[in-house]
């Protein structure tokens, strides 16, 4: 099998499929620019007005929203035809999207610290010495 973030390195989506009573969706790994470009979406759903501006359940509805519309890679008809997970009425697929998502991230991120590769062998992280290159 090959290693997980040898993968990611190699630019191949990681995808996992949640199953719902609403259809199947399937969702991508977000890298470090994905959730950046998440955050720059959050913001934008903010216009402009400060985080406290918001109750913690409209930040995190927008969080989710913006999440959501990043990372279905594919949805069941229906879905395709909304603008975004905000048009979506069902609060509750919503949450259940939301969560396999956060679920997805916590796993892969999990594999990727367990990931062999680019690893010296006999050779840990703690261990590194500092070189100083050139002149």
């Amino acid at each position: 099998m090959e290693d997980i973030l040898e993968q990611i390195l190699e630019g191949k989506q990681t995808t996992q499929e949640i199953k719902t009573n609403r259809g199947n969706f399937v969702i991508v790994y977000a890298l470090p620019r994905d959730l950046r470009n998440i955050e720059i979406e959050i913001a934008r759903r903010m216009g402009g007005q400060p985080e406290s501006s918001f109750t913690p359940v409209q930040i995190t509805n927008f969080r989710a929203y913006a999440t959501l519309d990043y990372i279905i890679t594919k949805a069941p008809d229906w879905w395709d035809k909304l603008e975004s997970a905000e048009d979506c009425p069902d609060d509750e697929l919503i949450i259940q999207l939301y969560r396999g998502f956060l679920q997805f991230q916590k796993k892969i991120q999990k594999e990727i610290s367990r990931s062999r590769f680019g690893r010296a062998s006999g050779r840990s992280g703690a261990n590194n010495k500092n070189e100083v290159v050139g002149d």
